[in-house]
């Protein structure tokens, strides 16, 4: 019998200790959003702040994330209860009361009484929202003051690269809706550009990323519809690997670019009268790009992209598979003030070499002749040659043989 009772506390031990798991919500829960949560900005792949249920400056603890997942005993003082009380009308709770913003102003309030909020997730962030949707949620981050609150917005844009999205963390699990609108693109090309962009800082002196156009569609034509512009910020030449996020911030690697509207990341659709093509901007987005190995096609080689975006009419789109990507260095001047002439020159990515030597040699050829300052390819790797002198792209002098 005592053998009995000391296993019981044993087991009771390990209950006690068994750690809580808090899950990323990607879709809508499909039984709606009551429940508790944590809000969360992810600072990177393992990093995250989960907001610590007050107003204040550094308003925030640090976690580790796996894959979605956040397990800790600490967290249960920021919880956030949400309760619905309509359609998309919710109300969200802290110890301290619950959570809302004044009308046209940065802030954050708690009260006794509930202010409506909506809830939206685009697969990736998630979207408080109040007063209207001008206000959002977000984290706003400058040098080492850092901040979770309501900020506002009459135009509903919140283009600014020191504020980041959010995400909500469920605890425990929950079945999420499967989303809606699922891309199946086919053909996938991408530009790579060697041009003095800036982009997106205007502050390098050469481009220490490349960037770079990917075109996803269904067919190579280009009337092809569903299809897919985004201008990304690639950190090397050799492969587009990584994940690739809409919100920027000063020397992340991959950038996804929706600031600027249509013209740089773009959807285009049939219109719902099926009467011609409709464009839609891309608002908020996250790609990731993960190799899978060499293509039996010239001058391809295979990643699995699965791309998440809301566009400018708030629509989720989703597109997860494997493709084959097709590839091509584009030199470019940006500024428009000096003509190039280096020939678009095709290659695989993840080849360790973009382009043959003969390839190469004939750009460089073209171009020589054409210019005083200008790019070149030599075994894959790009070259800027000025006044004599020839540099890599990120300003280092070299001698090349």
């Amino acid at each position: 019998m005592r053998k009995l009772f000391l296993f019981l506390c044993v087991l009771c031990a390990c209950a006690t200790q068994a750690a809580t798991v808090y899950t990323r919500i990607n879709n809508k829960p499909a039984e709606g959003w009551s429940g508790t949560y944590l809000i969360v900005y992810e600072k990177s792949a393992t990093e995250a702040y989960v907001w610590d249920a007050t107003d204040a400056s550094n308003n925030f603890v640090s976690v580790v994330v796996n894959n979605g997942k956040i397990t800790s005993e600490a967290l249960a003082d920021y919880h956030v209860t949400v309760s619905e009380e309509s359609s998309n009308r919710y109300y969200l709770r802290v110890a301290d009361g619950f959570i809302g913003c004044e009308a046209k102003k940065n802030g954050l309030t708690f009260s006794s009484g509930g202010k409506e909020c909506s809830l939206k997730a685009n697969g990736g962030y998630t979207m408080l929202e109040t007063n209207t949707n001008t206000c959002r949620f977000l984290c706003y981050e400058s040098g080492s003051n850092f901040r979770f609150r309501f900020y506002y917005d009459a135009e509903k844009q919140w283009a600014d690269n020191k504020k980041h999205n959010i995400y909500f963390y469920v605890l425990g699990e929950v079945e999420q809706e499967d989303p809606q609108n699922q891309l199946d693109l086919n053909y996938a090309h991408v530009e790579m550009y060697a041009c003095e962009s800036k982009f997106p800082t205007q502050s390098n002196p050469y481009d220490q990323y490349f960037m770079t156009f990917m075109f996803l569609a269904q067919e190579e034509d280009d009337e092809a519809v569903p299809q897919i512009g985004l201008e990304i910020l690639a950190p090397t030449q050799y492969s587009i690997a990584g994940t690739y996020k809409s919100d920027y911030t000063p020397g992340q690697k991959y950038f996804l670019n929706c600031q600027a509207g249509s013209k740089h990341s773009y959807f285009i659709f049939p219109s719902k009268a099926e009467q011609g093509w409709s464009q839609a901007s891309i608002k908020l987005a996250q790609m990731d790009v993960t190799k899978v190995g060499p293509s039996a096609l010239p001058n391809a080689y295979k990643y699995h992209i699965h791309l998440v975006f809301t566009d400018s009419n708030q629509k989720i789109w989703t597109l997860d598979k494997d493709m084959d990507v097709y590839a091509m260095w584009i030199d470019c001047d940006r500024s428009g003030e000096q003509d190039t002439n280096m020939d678009p020159v095709p290659f695989a990515l993840e080849s360790g070499n973009h382009t043959t030597q003969t390839e190469g040699s004939q750009a460089i050829e073209n171009q020589k002749s054409e210019i005083i300052n200008h790019k070149f390819l030599k075994d894959g790797q790009l070259f800027i040659e000025k006044n004599g002198h020839t540099y890599t792209l990120t300003g280092s002098e070299i001698i090349v043989p």
